[in-house]
């Protein structure tokens, strides 16, 4: 093992409240390193669990200052070189790293299950974790999101079985993003999905994107690995059937195992050779379903039955700002989302439609990254209908700079409107937004705020003034401005 990684090595991460980074953290803390960091945004619950642990959430402006040249710095692809911190451990000779070269170093000890594709690898992979530990494994995981329920998501029963072919377990969520998710070479390998996205890391080219998750496979394929993949689209089936172990999923008949979702009673039935079995999760939705097929099938790899891992995942509890409840006041429900892409939107529009028949959905969107609005712009305005209201929040741009963001925004407006009309509504100051919607609320009302970027703060700002009443003031910054966090990995 690099000495980078003996106990006791002092790591400082840049935007340790970002997703993919606070879940380093915690990571490297339980491996008995000395861990602290900075972000951009050091209040909410992600800087508030860090605390709890004991991990210190620094500014940037004092890290600059206060950095060690012992300490390895770490960082993500959001980072940008010019950020205060990177400028600062440079001048001092720090040792710099990339995130994906220090969990690859990492994983490299470990039985590696990772979970890649452009949707659905934080619930895949936390479902994972979670039938594991059900199970009475003790993995060590890697995931850009938390299980609801705090820190008992892994309650330890039975004995702890802790390998697999005699190595610790690592459960992975990757990211294609930035082309990082080659440096692993997994033991078992989940493709979930392939779609549209991120594609300015692959030359503009979705055919580079996709030869990406081909060697992705392979790579799993040269330590003799299971590719598990999606068999509904065609370049996920196609990669996952060149590989020579492999299973592919889905609701088609062609398929290995075969999902039959039941969107009037929200149940399931899974079919496989020598498995037929219902399946009803008590927080699931069609999206779901395919996720913990998904995920009970690599279980399998670690000798837990399909039909076991299914059962487990009945009881799951979900993904923090995957539809999560934040409040209910008087018949009305309040919920975040981390849905992106216009497909993600569109699947958490149909799965809000399941959990809440006949109920009026408000939506409050904050698109995410102006590249994949550019990309996507034509899908958004398809994905949101269903939707009773559209309020439209300016795109979030985590990180990326455009000329004429404003020009951007204009656009996807006009998509939207030309979709939905008039359940799109005017544009407003997020103080005046919050108002409208606490004296417009109706007893059966759905309020979706949905977004990776600081939307989730406007949530919280509304749960708060619909328990005191109290005058509102926003602490949504203009995503025009400098962006409220450091990361929000997918």
């Amino acid at each position: 093992m690099d000495r980078s990684l003996r106990e006791g090595t002092c790591f400082f991460l840049v935007g340790i409240c970002g997703a993919g980074m606070s879940s380093l953290a915690t990571l490297l803390q339980d491996m008995g390193m000395k861990v602290r960091g900075s972000d951009a945004v050091r209040d909410g619950p992600v800087a508030d669990r860090l605390l709890l642990r004991g991990i210190p959430v620094m500014s940037e402006e004092a890290a600059a200052g206060e950095l060690s040249r012992d300490e390895i710095v770490v960082y993500s692809s959001a980072i940008r070189r010019d950020n205060v911190v990177m400028m600062a451990a440079l001048s001092r000779g720090a040792d710099v790293l990339h995130r994906a070269e220090l969990l690859a170093e990492i994983a490299a000890d470990y039985f590696l299950m990772a979970v890649a594709g452009t949707h659905g690898k934080t619930t895949t992979s936390g479902m994972i974790g979670y039938v594991l530990a059900k199970q009475g494994f003790s993995p060590t995981m890697y995931v850009g999101g938390h299980i609801l329920g705090g820190d008992i998501e892994f309650p330890v029963q039975r004995n702890q079985r802790r390998s697999i072919d005699g190595r610790p377990i690592m459960v992975m969520e990757t990211d294609e993003s930035d082309g990082s998710f080659l440096r692993f070479h997994p033991d078992v390998a989940v493709l979930t999905n392939i779609d549209r996205d991120h594609l300015g890391a692959y030359g503009d080219s979705m055919d580079n994107l996709v030869n990406a998750f081909g060697q992705f496979a392979r790579q799993c394929s040269e330590r003799e690995g299971l590719v598990i993949g999606f068999g509904d689209e065609e370049a996920s089936a196609r990669i996952t059937r060149q590989a020579p172990r492999h299973i592919v999923y889905g609701e088609k008949t062609s398929d290995d195992v075969q999902l039959i979702y039941d969107s009037m009673s929200n149940s399931a039935r899974v079919l496989a050779p020598n498995v037929n079995v219902a399946f009803h999760m008590t927080h699931g939705d069609e999206k779901s379903y395919l996720n913990a097929v998904a995920a009970a099938l690599a279980c399998e790899r670690a000798g837990v039955p399909v039909i076991e891992g299914l059962h487990e995942l009945e009881t799951f509890p979900g993904m923090e700002r995957r539809m999560q409840v934040l409040a209910t006041y008087h018949g009305a429900t309040v919920l975040t989302d981390h849905a992106d892409h216009p497909t993600e939107i569109r699947a958490t529009m149909q799965a809000v439609s399941v959990r809440y028949p006949g109920r009026p959905v408000t939506l409050i969107l904050q698109p995410h990254r102006y590249s994949r609005v550019r990309t996507c712009l034509e899908d958004y305005g398809a994905a949101v209908r269903g939707a009773s209201r559209v309020i439209l929040l300016d795109i979030f741009p985590a990180g990326e700079t455009i000329e004429h963001p404003e020009e951007w925004n204009a656009r996807l407006r006009e998509c939207l409107q030309n979709n939905v009309g008039r359940a799109l509504s005017p544009r407003l100051a997020p103080e005046k937004l919050l108002e409208n919607l606490r004296t417009s609320i109706s007893n059966d009302d759905v309020f979706l705020f949905m977004g990776p970027g600081d939307v989730n703060r406007l949530a919280s700002r509304f749960c708060a003034l619909l328990k005191s009443d109290n005058a509102v003031e926003s602490e949504l910054v203009s995503p025009h401005g400098e962006t409220r966090g450091q990361e929000n990995q997918e």
